[in-house]
């Protein structure tokens, strides 16, 4: 497992401790990869790589100027060659009268406005880019509940791309836009403009010439919005998640306290966005409203979204109008949810249709929970899915079975069963296993035989494609075998067959098993070895038209093996332990950030890490997620502290409620974990 985890925070503490001078803390590592990539065809000839990296991070906490942070990764072999990613950033610059700037001059995100994300059914993303960008706040303190934010982005979009150590990847031409955000008492207004110049679409939305490739295109677009709150906007109304009882877990894994804006009351958003590509112009609008009553809570939509509606370089729901309606109503023993959308054609050419989904969570004991939930649509053929499982503690921790079903018209119907097991046992180890069987059922394909199919009297063949079956495993888990030595490991591996044992036989897997050794307080090794085969894809989903589509990238077939050498070092005497004081106790916080797809709050054995999103710790000290989705912290200050999500770089359609912020308290010289999972927008 790559354990690399970029940070702009200081690694583990050294025995002897420089006090004098800012808070500063330095982390350099030395890597080399060996890679054997199959080229998948008779085409095309394996091939072997061979890389050596050198990543550099290191922060300087000034006092008046905030933090300023480091972070370059620069590599070299037989395909790539110099820096590879590479972000300055300086958080929270101080000016007078209240206010603050957040910069950040490399690899970085297009910044948007919060109301952008505050939406129940549509969500605009924030390309990545390597560029640079500026935010500057006005507020006296985190709870006030008046706030001014600009903002300003500009550079060439792309991606992360690579394994284990990701790098990124322009896709050509530049993108920039502006934002402006205000907050008062219970109203908040939020303006942005983008322009893209030059840039290439993602795969699904674009014009493809004679040679397969997508035209360049340039977009302008624009976003407005104004929402109203009885609770307001502040940015203190946030939920939590903290550590989970065993209790909680056997419910489904759900932490205490809050989520969502309110807890109570109305809140109502009008939000309008814009788009022009070449000569095609598209705008859509869509209102929210929210009201809460104790344990029930209510969202309506209305939508109109024209067709050819895009943001920046990816697609949009489009040419679609109509209403949406969400219930849900939760208590300690009961989580309830049901929506129902109604979608017709603005321009006529599109289908015409309806989407209803519900779940239900039932707590029948302390240590025994059940519950399932469906999805139809019907909206250009009709879909189904369905699942229900049980789930229970026990004296080895906590097991779920699920059944999965799906059919449709456009795919053949399958089901889905599954087991799941969450070890809890001592700090030293932690382990998550997923067992599953499916089956794929007959597909039934109709052909003529004759040249012409108006030919009276044609022959008539039934093509009926054999039934499938499908066998999977997930394993994920950690084990400390010292203070200063563990292991590591995640794997997902599916294997699909004909029921007849003949025909297809694919196999896809996704290994990774890490060694991390702290060998003396400054000097880290890690050796990881892995292979990946193939894509795992979901085949019961059933998703709403409103659902931006997942764009997937196929790896390659890759094996091989990754080792880094790591050196790390921190002194300075205004704020040893990262947002603490001078001789007060410090601890860690790791964790992971991944695709939750069963929504239980857990990771399970299956369920794959997030790679390259940022988690900001206060809001102030920013790390990255690594290959497998972990990140970390060191030096943090005993007591409480909040952790968020950059949410912008998360993979569309997977998202975290943009109101949630993580509290966690660290315990002098204690390693606290939080796993952060992300849900699809359905």
């Amino acid at each position: 497992m790559d354990s690399t985890s970029p940070q702009d925070t200081a690694s583990a503490a050294t025995d002897t401790y420089d006090p004098q001078g800012w808070a500063r803390g330095l982390s350099v590592q030395f890597t080399r990869n060996v890679q054997t990539s199959n080229g998948n065809s008779a085409f095309l000839l394996d091939t072997r790589t061979e890389t050596q990296g050198f990543q550099l991070d290191t922060y300087l906490e000034a006092t008046s100027f905030g933090t300023l942070s480091l972070q370059a990764l620069a590599l070299g072999g037989s395909n790539v060659s110099g820096l590879s990613s590479w972000t300055i950033r300086q958080s929270g610059l101080p000016f007078d009268n209240g206010w603050r700037a957040d910069n950040a001059l490399g690899t970085t995100t297009l910044l948007m406005p919060e109301l952008s994300r505050r939406s129940s059914r549509i969500t605009l993303p924030g390309p990545q880019l390597i560029g640079a960008s500026t935010q500057w706040r006005h507020a006296e303190n985190i709870n006030n509940s008046d706030r001014f934010t600009l903002g300003a982005s500009v550079g060439e979009p792309g991606r992360f791309e690579g394994f284990p150590q990701s790098r990124f990847s322009g896709s050509g031409g530049r993108v920039s836009n502006v934002f402006a955000e205000a907050v008062h008492g219970p109203w908040a207004f939020a303006a942005t403009a983008a322009q893209g110049n030059n840039i290439t679409p993602e795969s699904g939305f674009g014009v493809v010439d004679a040679m397969g490739s997508v035209k360049r295109t340039s977009p302008t677009n624009f976003y407005v919005s104004t929402a109203y709150g009885e609770k307001g906007y502040g940015a203190g109304n946030y939920g939590v998640a903290g550590y989970v009882s065993d209790a909680d877990r056997a419910a489904g894994g759900r932490g205490f306290g809050l989520s969502g804006l309110n807890t109570s009351g109305f809140s109502a958003q009008l939000s309008a966005v814009g788009s022009k590509v070449d000569s095609v112009s598209s705008t859509g609008i869509y209102a929210d409203a929210n009201w809460q009553n104790g344990a029930h809570r209510h969202e309506t939509s209305l939508f109109y979204l024209e067709r050819g509606l895009t943001w920046i370089d990816r697609a949009l729901a489009a040419d679609l109008r109509g209403a949406a309606y969400r219930y849900g109503y939760n208590t300690k023993r009961w989580d309830i949810t049901a929506n129902v959308e109604s979608f017709d054609s603005i321009s006529g050419q599109s289908p015409h249709g309806w989407f209803s989904s519900g779940g239900i969570r039932y707590l029948l004991s302390t240590k025994f929970s059940t519950g399932g939930g469906f999805a139809v649509r019907d909206f250009a053929g009709k879909s189904n899915s369905g699942f229900g499982y049980l789930q229970w503690l026990n004296g080895f921790g906590t097991t779920r079975v699920q059944l999965d079903a799906a059919a449709g018209a456009a795919t053949p119907s399958s089901q889905a069963l599954t087991l799941e097991h969450s070890f809890f046992t001592e700090t030293s180890l932690s382990l998550s296993t997923t067992l599953s069987a499916e089956r794929l059922q007959a597909d039934r394909l109709v052909s003529t035989t004759n040249a012409s199919d108006n030919v009276i009297g044609s022959n008539l063949t039934l093509n009926e494609r054999a039934p499938q079956h499908a066998f999977a495993i997930g394993l994920n888990g950690r084990y400390a075998v010292t203070d200063s030595l563990s292991l590591q490991g995640n794997l997902r591996a599916r294997q699909l067959r004909n029921a007849d044992g003949r025909g297809n036989n694919d196999f896809t897997i996704a290994l990774n098993i890490g060694l991390d050794w702290q060998f003396t307080s400054g000097w880290s090794f890690n050796m990881s070895i892995y292979e990946n085969r193939g894509v795992i894809t979901d085949p019961t989903l059933v998703e709403s038209p409103l659902t931006t589509p997942l764009v997937v990238r196929n790896r390659p077939t890759d094996r091989g093996i990754f080792l880094s050498a790591r050196y790390s070092m921190r002194a300075g005497m205004s704020s040893a332990p990262l947002g603490g004081r001078v001789g007060g106790g410090a601890g860690r916080i790791e964790g992971s950030l991944f695709l939750d797809t069963n929504a239980n709050d857990a990771r399970d054995g299956n369920e794959a890490g997030a790679a390259n999103v940022v988690v900001l710790l206060d809001g102030r000290y920013s790390t990255r997620t690594d290959a497998a989705g972990n990140y970390q912290f060191a030096d943090v200050a005993s007591g409480a502290h909040a952790l968020t999500v950059v949410q912008d770089d998360l993979p569309l359609p997977w998202t975290i409620n943009s109101e949630r912020r993580y509290l966690v308290n660290v315990s002098t010289r204690g390693t606290a974990r939080v796993d952060i999972g992300a849900r699809r927008i359905q």
